[in-house]
């Protein structure tokens, strides 16, 4: 039978090339409404994190006087707008899912937002190939800890430890490898990677190669 049995893939970064857009709606936004001036280096320190992360670092580090609930919704409601105008997600990325999704169970297991993931899923198409989305609203404790991919393999009905999952980030590589799974890296941030493949495409082809072997 098969070690693998399901695959936990993140979601920006990984199936959907949203972060320009993330990157976007945050510098938009802090520059209109607060006259903050950060850059593209800035953001690329919070690949991986929660919007709930940097808005709290924001408002700590400005002494903004507003909640991190209305900084995170200043954010989504420009996020939301540029995902839905020209969101998209990484070139072959929906033809190997469709692939995949016809013989393995698929999750989402994401640092963003139930919010966000409303939006971005069905707006790039993603709905029709996963059967579990797992956000940060629906656990405690948000990636690097393995909570998001626990829970993912929990509503897929297996063990963590009997999945693939697939990374861009440190914190989300960090999460996959404490729950137990063959962590697939996109990029050298990944250092915890049981491997490297730096196409998302031909990461979601190599974990189907992975699930599809069969061990005596």
């Amino acid at each position: 039978m098969s070690q693998y049995l399901a695959l936990l893939c993140d979601l920006d970064g990984t199936l959907a090339d949203t972060e320009p857009q993330h990157c976007a709606a945050w510098l938009e936004m802090l520059q209109q409404d607060y006259q903050l001036s950060y850059d593209v280096h800035w953001f690329e320190q919070w690949i991986g994190t929660s919007d709930r992360v940097v808005a709290d670092w924001l408002i700590q580090k400005h002494e903004l006087s507003v909640s991190v609930d209305t900084l995170i919704g200043q954010k989504q409601q420009r996020f939301h707008a540029m995902v839905r105008k020209a969101g998209k997600s990484f070139p072959g990325v929906l033809e190997e899912l469709a692939k995949l999704s016809e013989q393995f169970p698929l999750a989402i297991a994401t640092n963003s937002g139930r919010g966000d993931t409303d939006v971005v899923v069905p707006a790039l198409g993603l709905d029709r190939f996963t059967d579990v989305v797992v956000t940060a609203t629906d656990v405690p404790n948000l990636k690097p800890a393995p909570d998001i991919y626990l829970l993912a393999a929990e509503r897929l009905g297996v063990h963590a430890g009997g999945c693939v999952a697939i990374e861009d980030s440190a914190p989300g590589g960090l999460s996959a490898k404490a729950a137990g799974c063959y962590l697939i890296g996109l990029n050298d941030k990944v250092e915890m990677a049981d491997e490297i493949i730096r196409d998302n495409a031909a990461a979601l082809a190599r974990a189907l190669q992975i699930l599809g072997t069969v061990y005596m």
